[in-house]
């Protein structure tokens, strides 16, 4: 399903030099209107996977990646709306089923943690570290959100699981590339 977006008058330069800016919907905010913060931050995670997906060599990984950026779109699309839409409503549906999917397949290629680890290994693993954490961000601002106005409960689910799979991802492409995972331990 392609939805198109009608951007016209929103996107002519200098518009938001004043600190405003438009959502989809044709909402006039102000740039740190806490939408605008929630879907910055998925924009930023977005640019980060990109940046993954830039030297990821498994094409596995890779087109897994490239499906959560689509998505990212979707959940970002859904918090500019101020109605329900049913199409997009079961496109974010979806898309936490496949999310979930991929969480519990690499889950079973993984060795059980005991410990917390340190972020880091392959550039790619740690790139995939720092997805996860701007990810648990931008689910801190979605709760903060949330309490304001209604969010689909599976857009909060995606958020949280989105980083569960970006540390796994991340795990595994440590074990592929033969990095070993350095556990944290509370020293006195």
């Amino acid at each position: 399903m392609i939805i198109k977006i009608q951007m016209s008058d929103m996107t002519k330069y200098g518009r938001g030099d004043k600190g405003e800016t438009y959502l989809l919907s044709g909402e006039k905010v102000w740039k740190d209107d806490l939408r605008l913060e929630v879907i910055g931050g998925l924009d930023e995670l977005s640019s980060f996977i990109g940046l993954a997906r830039s030297i990821i060599e498994e094409e596995n990984i890779c087109m897994i990646l490239e499906t959560l950026q689509e998505h990212l779109f979707i959940i970002g699309y859904r918090i500019q709306l101020q109605h329900e839409d049913p199409i997009i409503r079961e496109m974010v549906k979806r898309s936490l089923e496949s999310l979930e999917a991929w969480v519990m397949e690499y889950e079973a290629k993984l060795p059980t943690l005991r410990r917390f680890i340190f972020p880091g290994g392959h550039e790619s693993a740690a790139i995939l570290h720092v997805s996860r954490s701007i990810a648990r961000r931008i689910e801190r601002r979605l709760t903060t959100l949330s309490r304001r106005e209604s969010i689909q409960p599976e857009v909060l689910a995606y958020v949280n699981r989105i980083s569960t799979l970006l540390f796994l991802l991340a795990r595994y492409i440590n074990l592929e590339k033969g990095y070993k995972e350095k556990e944290w331990t509370m020293k006195p």
